[in-house]
């Protein structure tokens, strides 16, 4: 089938009725994905205009860790029906043998969190809130559903090498600071096992959070999704922020105690950020590649490392 084939019957069920798509006009999306990403216009046999963003699954080398069609059964399984604030599913077609994975997606708009203001960020790390307290403790629940990766040690044992594999390439000089600041790594490992999990979207970042006018925040880019602790999300979406990063904070703990009836220790989560700092900045390493050839640049990050683990000691002391 080609791509319209399967839009076309996809939009065929989510209206209701027998579609014909009778024009269309595809263009690039230019955007952090690691997936080639359309927005297709098209016009529908009653004259009805749609526009449609269409991601086309690559396979890759960390299928260890995470589905190359996860974010296909996700959809269906889980976000279907803009469940989350996520965009509604129009059509999808999977096909193992081929290697062939297809989501064609409600067009939420291009203005990103990252062009807002600090207000707008504040009903981030409301929603945030809310979509980890719906599932805190609910591990065994999310497994049901057979779409989501986990943070384990397996998780985070592999950023550990991938972020090694990279230092090595681009500043082998720095390897074996490296090499002993991932030391303690099996503690952190433990401590983070013995946490409460939930639903983590594993890529919060600005670029990932799109503010649509009447509707709010609309979470895109599903890929990384996964069951695993909290602060993983809070970790990514901190950054950058300073003086408002506290305020942040408060907002989100304001919010989640609203929303579960488990008890939620402020405390141990401090503790749990700071492992999951730890864990962004091996994330960092492994992605920012042209960056992390910059030795002053590397040095910053493996400091920032350093600097957490200092901070978890001092507070396990």
């Amino acid at each position: 089938m080609t791509a319209i084939e399967v839009l076309e019957e996809g939009l065929s069920q989510h209206l209701g009725r027998t579609v014909q798509i009778i024009e269309s006009q595809s263009t690039p999306l230019y955007s952090f994905s690691t997936h080639p990403i359309e927005r297709i216009k098209v016009t529908l046999d009653d004259s009805q205009q749609l526009s449609v963003i269409f991601k086309q699954l690559q396979p890759r080398t960390d299928l260890q860790i995470r589905s190359c069609g996860q974010e296909v059964y996700l959809y269906k399984r889980l976000l279907c029906g803009k469940h989350l604030g996520a965009p509604a599913l129009y059509a999808e077609h999977h096909d193992e043998i081929n290697g062939r994975y297809w989501l064609f997606l409600e067009d939420v708009g291009e203005w990103k969190l990252e062009y807002c203001d600090v207000d707008e960020w504040l009903n981030a790390f409301r929603w945030l809130a809310r979509m980890h307290a719906t599932y805190y403790g609910k591990d065994r629940e999310l497994r049901t559903l057979n779409c989501l990766s986990e943070h384990g040690a397996k998780f985070y044992q592999h950023l550990a090498q991938m972020a090694g594999q990279s230092i090595q390439k681009n500043q082998p000089q720095a390897l074996a600071y490296f090499n002993q600041l991932m030391a303690p790594l099996d503690n952190l490992i433990a401590h983070l096992d013995n946490q409460p999990q939930t639903l983590v979207h594993g890529d919060m970042s600005c670029h990932n959070l799109m503010v649509q006018a009447g509707v709010g925040i609309r979470p895109i880019d599903w890929e990384w999704a996964a069951i695993g602790v909290p602060a993983w999300d809070i970790a990514k979406l901190l950054s950058g922020w300073g003086k408002n990063k506290s305020r942040l904070l408060d907002t989100y703990f304001d919010e989640f105690v609203l929303h579960t009836d488990m008890p939620f220790d402020k405390g141990a989560f401090q503790q749990t950020l700071a492992c999951c700092d730890i864990l962004k900045t091996l994330w960092y390493l492994r992605w920012w590649i042209k960056p992390c050839q910059n030795s002053s640049f590397t040095e910053k990050l493996l400091n920032k490392i350093a600097d957490r683990w200092q901070w978890l000691k001092r507070e396990h002391n």
